[in-house]
């Protein structure tokens, strides 16, 4: 995800509700609401079958996106299966039907045999951020290419400006991730969701999670009547605070959260944790 200290983008659910009011192309949107519903990447999107779709068992199939050799690496990869939300059922049970079978749950309009590529994707995705009014500038990445001159053969270096913008179709999983961790779902389930490897890239969602619930605590009491409250003479007369009654593995995620432990520490903790519990 780039700057590990940078937090991503995330949408809200009213930039949700407009994003997919303003998709007329079923195909990418039935694309659009299983990579939210499901944290999927636009690659897992695009590589996912008919038979990958349990709808029965409401449970999704991913093919580690990942591990494109493990069959010459002798390994099985990294599949995960994902639990598909009640929302989605319906969603995927219709769009199903109307593709009439096939290998690919999303095939490509040119070529029925083949997925629709990530590029193809990610294109419609944008026109329909840009129908919602969500194609929202963020900066220009400046960069030098280098080209081939037609006239004379040789390379030569061009200066090159490419506009970036705040959302793209990862946010669709980033959103997921966000929105999990401020329902209350522990950081480790999450992570296996998402397929990471690393415990410190779903780091990054619990800090902005919690960054997110920060703000919404101080919008919702912003308002001046501290003084009203609580006469400053009377302050040191306050009852002490009642010790917290997070369970150990809840208080285990807060401290590492707030930045209190690293995510080795609390790794390291959490094996500790797990193994007073067997006991």
């Amino acid at each position: 995800m780039g700057n590990k200290n940078k937090l991503p983008d995330v949408f809200d659910t009213d930039q949700l509700v407009q994003l997919f009011d303003s998709m007329n192309n079923i195909k990418v949107a039935t694309a659009s609401f299983l990579a939210f519903f499901c944290g999927l990447r636009i690659s897992e999107v695009c590589n996912l079958e008919t038979s990958n779709v349990d709808l029965n068992r409401k449970v999704l199939k991913v093919v580690d996106s990942k591990n494109t050799n493990r069959g010459k690496q002798g390994g099985y990869g990294k599949d995960r299966y994902i639990p598909i939300p009640d929302p989605a059922i319906d969603i995927l049970r219709d769009w199903i039907t109307l593709i009439q079978g096939g290998k690919w749950l999303f095939p490509s309009d040119k070529s029925p045999n083949q997925p629709m590529t990530k590029k193809n994707l990610d294109e419609k995705f944008r026109a329909s951020l840009r129908n919602a009014g969500l194609l929202i500038h963020k900066e220009d990445l400046h960069f030098t290419a280098k080209i081939t001159n037609p006239k004379t053969g040789k390379k030569e270096k061009v200066e090159r400006t490419i506009p970036r913008y705040k959302y793209h179709f990862h946010n669709l999983r980033h959103s997921y991730a966000t929105y999990l961790l401020n329902k209350g779902v522990n950081i480790v389930a999450v992570k296996d969701l998402l397929g990471h490897e690393r415990f410190d890239t779903t780091l990054v969602y619990a800090k902005l999670a919690h960054s997110k619930k920060a703000e919404e605590v101080n919008n919702a009491f912003n308002v001046q009547m501290r003084q009203h409250v609580i006469p400053q003479q009377e302050v040191a007369q306050l009852v002490p605070p009642q010790p917290s009654n997070l369970n150990p593995l809840a208080k285990l995620q807060d401290l590492m959260v707030s930045g209190k432990i690293t995510a080795e520490e609390y790794q390291q903790r959490l094996s500790l944790l797990q193994s007073s519990l067997l006991r």
